[in-house]
């Protein structure tokens, strides 16, 4: 058997494509100039800032993940891979939850 015959390994990742990479260049581009609006304008309250950069950095970072790491649920590997993702998530979420639960309760018996 010729090592050009075997089928190759699936990455969960999909073809590579210029345009996603320009589409994602393009809109990382757009959401970092409208959180860098929301600075320098002045035009905004602090709680109206930290949404519009806050809601930006979670739209880019899907972006990014989309397009530069080409995530996606095409092929059993990609689907895979979402799930990893969302597990990562899961317990990233549950470790930072989990410490400042157990920081604010320090913090309470020590004020007392």
């Amino acid at each position: 058997m010729n090592h050009h015959d075997a089928d190759p390994v699936d990455y969960g990742t999909g073809q590579k494509k210029l345009g996603i990479y320009v589409s994602g260049i393009i809109s990382c581009t757009i959401l970092t100039l409208i959180s860098f609006w929301a600075v320098m304008s002045g035009k905004l309250s602090k709680w109206e800032m930290f949404i519009v950069i806050f809601a930006s950095a979670c739209i880019q970072f899907l972006v990014q993940v989309v397009s530069f790491l080409r995530l996606n649920t095409q092929t059993e590997q990609g689907k895979t891979n979402v799930l990893a993702l969302i597990f990562t998530g899961i317990i990233l979420i549950c470790i930072i939850i989990g410490s400042l639960w157990i920081m604010g309760n320090l913090s309470f018996y020590t004020i007392r």
